[in-house]
């Protein structure tokens, strides 16, 4: 019996690995009220009873995986490394780190989407909205330590939220681009990465 109590803790543990992931899959491709648990058992190969062994209530379920694409986000910044400590390197590492996150963490990245743009009282109330917002305070402390580069009146936490959400925006409208460049709009990658850091340190005005 005691042989057997590692092999069915990994098991175990395998299960709600699974669970977790395939549960982010499919609320973030059909939200909270478009998933039932049995979708989440059979996509990941266990019985119902299984899923409930692990989280008491579809909710529990959900603000699990919330959580835990929170964490992930939180996990990925720690490894953000700082070539230099301008602002330009800063915000050069930032939209570079943050780009190729969110292709690592596709699923985990339209779950949160989701939630953002869902009720404002709702967001407020959920569970790991202290999470997210502690997330965006981490950026804007990245680049709050070179707020002296910036101009009067432009704050370290307006360079975050713009940042963020181009790329968000890029990332949601990413099968567009190859269409898009074929009118010369929009120049490839990294260019087009080069060109919008430019754009963001010395604006459009010739």
């Amino acid at each position: 019996m005691t042989l057997l109590a590692p092999a069915l803790e990994t098991t175990d543990k395998s299960a709600m690995t699974r669970i977790l992931l395939e549960a982010e899959a499919l609320f973030a491709e059909h939200g909270f009220d478009g998933v039932s648990i049995n979708e989440v058992a059979c996509a990941s190969g266990v019985c119902k009873a299984n899923v409930f062994h692990h989280f008491a209530t579809k909710q529990e379920l959900y603000e699990r995986v919330l959580w835990q694409a929170c964490e992930n986000f939180s996990r990925s910044f720690d490894r953000l490394q700082l070539a230099e400590t301008g602002l330009a390197a800063r915000l050069t590492a930032l939209v570079e780190w943050h780009e190729a996150f969110l292709r690592e963490r596709p699923n985990g990245t339209r779950l949160i989407l989701r939630e953002l743009t869902g009720s404002p009282t709702a967001l407020a109330q959920s569970a790991v909205f202290p999470l997210i917002r502690s997330n965006f305070e981490r950026v804007v402390a990245l680049l709050a330590e070179a707020s002296d580069e910036l101009r009067e009146g432009i704050s370290p936490a307006l360079v975050a939220k713009l940042v963020l959400s181009l790329n968000l925006f890029g990332f949601q409208t990413e099968q567009l681009d190859g269409r898009l460049m074929t009118v010369g709009s929009l120049a490839a990658r990294p260019e087009l990465r080069r060109q919008w850091i430019d754009l963001l340190l010395h604006g459009i005005q010739r």
